[in-house]
């Protein structure tokens, strides 16, 4: 029963990662693929564009057997929380062999060379990077220079003019996302000693940042872009068109019911959280601290939006996703004191399946043996099946699922679907 690992968040399904579950499967030659996908909110701190069971059925249609939730610490953390965590979720599982993710680089042995000289930090490397932190450049861009500049010198590769040694400065591996997220994976891989193999699929679709729908398989980017821009109720064809066939009605009637969600919905209640909130209070959230607290608690009464409120924080060390992600911390609750907890607890909790297809029975069969921590097909199950720590830290993801559904229904004046009552989706 060999099976295959793949992380996403599907924000929206598109033929991309249709490609990629299917290549999935082939490269791990693989009879299941398990994904453990992020929930009601994504790594850059937004909610994602339609709820999460929307997002798992399309998963489902498209070749995947089990979709697993990625608890929200993590699916809104950094970089390497993201990837700890959801490595932390497929070893967990007890039944996953390798793991499969997409790269601009699309050669391993690249991105694992990065990942050991992160996870290493020889004596050299941290020089430079904190030579390049204290010249102002964020902790992405200074990596970035100081992995470049290390892999110069220790490689002897010399600047091509003696008057202007940037010069050597061509696009770096870590100038893109896919490629970051990658190296984080290995990293956490190489961290847990783990025997899940990693394997890495060059990108056939767009470039992350691109937003052309014109391309072959357009990024979730443009997708999100186009969305956004026209009425829900009318999509256009180019728009659906990136989507396989299986998923076009499934995100057409979501849109249509809700409207596509954007972080400043939340506007409201966060404005509400950054005024009751005191700076010491505010310095304990997941990726804030002293001193964004105190620009927070400064610039507090000139919000006016949660994205317009990010650029008045933004400076040249902190990036605009950097503090979309407080804000999104702010705004669920998430400390962290929490997060260093899972972290040193070393598995997950709990496993929360969104949903499965029929045929993958067998598989959940395995996980209830094999597994590290409790499997929940039923969030109702939580109670009976978890300790009373382990209830805690799920109730965090029930909390934000409630406050993601709030706004949600309330768009169209319903009441919010508690998540106790949800049932797993379920594909024949």
């Amino acid at each position: 029963m060999k099976t295959v690992g793949i992380i996403a968040e599907y924000n929206p399904f598109h033929k991309g990662h249709a490609y990629h579950l299917q290549k999935a499967k082939e490269l791990a030659n693989a009879e299941y693929a398990v994904v453990v996908m992020s929930g009601s909110f994504v790594q850059r701190g937004a909610p994602a564009i339609v709820d999460k069971y929307i997002r798992a059925e399309m998963a489902l249609r498209e070749g995947a057997d089990l979709v697993v939730e990625l608890p929200v610490c993590y699916a809104t953390g950094s970089a390497e929380a993201f990837a700890q965590g959801a490595l932390s979720v497929l070893e967990a599982l007890g039944c996953v062999d390798a793991l499969c993710f997409g790269s601009e680089e699309g050669r391993l042995d690249m991105l694992l060379s990065y990942a050991r000289l992160f996870e290493e930090e020889p004596p050299f490397y941290q020089e430079l990077l904190q030579d390049f932190l204290r010249q102002g450049f964020s902790f992405p861009a200074a990596r970035s220079r100081a992995a470049l500049e290390y892999q110069n010198v220790t490689e002897r590769i010399l600047p091509c003019c003696a008057d202007d040694a940037d010069c050597r400065r061509t696009p770096s591996v870590l100038d893109e996302p896919n490629n970051i997220l990658g190296i984080e994976y290995c990293r956490a891989l190489l961290r847990r000693n783990s025997s899940i193999k990693p394997l890495t699929l060059r990108r056939r679709s767009s470039g992350y940042h691109d937003l052309s729908l014109d391309a072959e398989m357009a990024s979730a980017s443009a997708i999100r872009q186009a969305i956004s821009g026209q009425d829900s109720a009318s999509l256009k064809g180019s728009v659906l068109a990136q989507l396989p066939a299986s998923c076009q009605k499934l995100l057409r009637t979501a849109l249509t019911s809700s409207a596509p969600m954007r972080l400043n919905d939340f506007s409201s209640i966060l404005s509400y959280r950054l005024l009751s909130l005191s700076r010491d209070e505010l310095a304990d959230f997941q990726d804030v601290g002293d001193d964004l607290a105190a620009r927070m608690e400064n610039l507090r009464f000139q919000f006016t939006t949660a994205e317009e409120f990010a650029d008045l924080l933004k400076t040249r060390q902190l990036t605009h996703t950097r503090l979309t992600r407080a804000l999104c911390h702010i705004l669920l609750n998430l400390k962290q004191s929490d997060l260093d907890a899972r972290k040193a607890a070393g598995w997950p909790a709990y496993l929360r399946a969104l949903g499965f297809r029929e045929s993958a029975r067998p598989l959940l069969g395995s996980i209830k043996k094999r597994s590290a921590s409790p499997l929940l097909v039923k969030a109702a199950d939580a109670p009976s099946l978890l300790s009373k720590e382990q209830l805690a830290l799920f109730e965090q993801d029930i909390f934000a699922s409630h406050v993601y559904e709030t706004v949600k229904e309330g768009r169209r004046n319903a009441s919010m679907i508690h998540e106790y009552t949800r049932s797993p989706i379920v594909i024949g």
